[in-house]
């Protein structure tokens, strides 16, 4: 990845979950878009999704791996399926991208490893235990990866410690509440 792509505005793509609920989707327990991935009749949905991403103008479009944490694929009964579903999500992000024949980035979406919007009051260490696991399968595939919808600094302090293990360049996407700290009541 260039170092100097983020120098300039640059549009990632949207949400998947929700999107592909409208488009017909039909969600297994808490596994959100992570259902797409585990029934085939939905994969040709997610490539359109990411080429429609791609067509309106995105520069990144980012894996659909937001739901495929392994504590909610455990949740759900399907944790074997970890390293599995993580790669399909990869392959459809970039079977997208060739498609398009447009030159995107592919973004490794890399979650709380717990619940969304809640700090994960875990241990740094096994933060960043969960987050390699996922990120060592995501890093193959992809351009960089993104942080998703981050909790506390301890998240922010695991994956930069994942980034610098795997040589793989980070973006992370902080969730801020409205009175503009994080879920942890850390200050902004």
């Amino acid at each position: 990845m260039d170092n100097n792509f983020f120098k300039k505005i640059r549009i990632l793509d949207g949400g998947m979950g929700q999107l592909l609920l409208e488009k017909g989707m039909v969600s297994m327990g808490t596994l959100w878009s992570a259902s797409a991935l585990l029934d085939e009749k939905y994969h040709q949905m997610l490539v359109d999704t990411h080429l429609s991403y791609i067509n309106a103008g995105s520069d990144v479009i980012v894996t659909n791996t937001f739901s495929c944490r392994k504590f909610r694929l455990i949740e759900n009964k399907v944790g074997d399926k970890f390293e599995k579903l993580n790669e399909i999500a990869c392959k459809l992000a970039i079977k997208a991208k060739d498609l398009s024949k447009k030159n995107i980035l592919v973004a490794g979406s890399i979650p709380s490893q717990r619940d969304t919007y809640i700090t994960d009051d875990r241990d740094i260490k096994l933060i960043e235990e969960d987050m390699f696991e996922q990120a060592g399968i995501l890093s193959e595939f992809t351009d960089f990866l993104y942080l998703d919808v981050i909790s506390s600094t301890n998240e922010v302090k695991a994956a930069l410690n994942i980034s610098k293990k795997l040589n793989k360049k980070v973006l992370i996407g902080i969730h801020l509440k409205k009175n503009g700290d994080l879920p942890s009541e850390e200050k902004n």
